[in-house]
């Protein structure tokens, strides 16, 4: 599992993990499965109507294997685009705990930027929900900022319900700075 990497701390539990919303990756596999789908099409409507199309009168007979080379070859790009598609969205996760986030992100298939943060060093997260169908569906970007060196240094764009997720990570942070300002129990 993707959580066996990651050393907890005694007593932390995992609030939340959060994966990009299911519209993010419907919208990418579809434009995949366009994009594998159009040689055949083109293919279709030019063995439909050869002589329109084509200002030479030559039969697709004669480029059997050029054409099964060719779509086979563009099957297999696409396909792979397809797998990365999806092991940059399985990969891809918030895990919200109630002392740290971590943040995994699959840069490619063997690069992969691992960022934790504590909740203590939290010093502002925000939302945004921009345009139709995301304010529909109730998704958008969140990004949280702490005391380091880079301007946004945690941000994700497609996660859902990000006003919960602030709110789940505003409570926490809360939770958290009570817990480490209180005087020990006697």
């Amino acid at each position: 599992m993707l959580f066996e990497k990651i050393q907890f701390e005694p007593d932390e539990n995992v609030l939340k993990t959060v994966r990009k919303h299911w519209f993010v990756i419907v919208t990418e596999l579809a434009i995949t499965l366009i994009l594998l789908l159009a040689p055949f099409f083109i293919l279709f409507i030019i063995a439909l109507f050869p002589s329109q199309l084509l200002l030479i009168d030559t039969s697709l007979g004669e480029y059997t294997g050029l054409i099964a080379f060719f779509l086979s070859g563009w099957s297999l790009l696409t396909l792979m685009v397809g797998f990365a598609t999806w092991t940059h969205y399985y990969l891809d996760v918030w895990i919200i705990t109630d002392r740290r986030i971590i943040l995994i992100d699959q840069v490619g298939f063997f690069n992969r930027n691992v960022s934790i943060f504590r909740l203590e060093r939290l010093q502002n997260i925000e939302f945004y929900i921009k345009g139709v169908i995301p304010t529909i569906l109730n998704f958008g970007t969140l990004r949280a900022q702490t005391a380091s060196a880079f301007e946004s240094n945690f941000k994700t764009s497609g996660l859902p319900d990000p006003r919960d997720l602030q709110a789940l990570i505003q409570k926490a942070t809360d939770d958290r700075l009570v817990a480490l300002n209180k005087p020990p129990i006697v």
